[in-house]
């Protein structure tokens, strides 16, 4: 199966969704600041390298559990986001297009209704309480992710802002770093 792989955070979308998206929430449902102080102990557990990515994005996203109606929530947070996907993207043929992102598939999931590619995968979370199921979306875990969908997948170019994901690079005929709206070689 031939592939073009796409980093989605500062790759398609400018900035961060999932940094966006929290501090969205933190505007619009004041019950969020509640895990304010959740956010900043885990932060700092992770900042010192003392847990996991998985477990500081599991108890990060916790601020979920007061947003009543996340689907409605994802949705308007998208009205008013949908512009920061990067022009450079949009009107490209995405039938063979495979994001594969960090951020939450559920908070990603709508903007790809709109732009039909072949396969989202980001990290597998409990839209109601910001539990991770399995491990975070990232480095090395995008490539078992990618295998586990396609085993016998080709992938023809892969876009992405990061070095974190060489793994995917390393497994792309072409690899492309994205730096703003200029895209380079790897």
């Amino acid at each position: 199966m031939d592939i073009i792989g796409y980093d989605f955070d500062n790759t398609v979308y400018r900035g961060d969704s999932s940094t966006h998206f929290t501090f969205w929430c933190l505007g619009h449902y004041p019950k969020t600041w509640l895990h304010l102080p959740a956010i900043l102990f885990w932060g700092a557990l992770f900042g010192l390298k003392i847990c996991t990515k998985t477990r500081f994005k599991s108890h990060l996203f916790g601020y979920l559990r007061h947003v009543k109606d996340v689907d409605k929530a994802v949705a308007d947070f998208w009205k008013s986001h949908r512009k920061n996907l990067k022009s450079w993207y949009l009107p490209k043929d995405h039938s063979r297009d495979v994001i594969i992102s960090a951020s939450p598939e559920f908070l990603l999931a709508p903007v790809f209704e709109t732009l039909p590619v072949q396969k989202l995968m980001g990290t597998p979370m409990d839209k109601h309480t910001g539990v991770i199921h399995g491990e975070n979306c990232w480095g090395p875990e995008k490539v078992r992710r990618l295998r586990e969908y396609a085993p016998d997948f080709h992938m023809l170019e892969f876009y992405s802002d990061s070095r974190s994901d060489t793994p995917l690079a390393q497994v792309s005929d072409k690899a492309f770093l994205v730096k703003g709206d200029e895209i380079l070689p790897w």
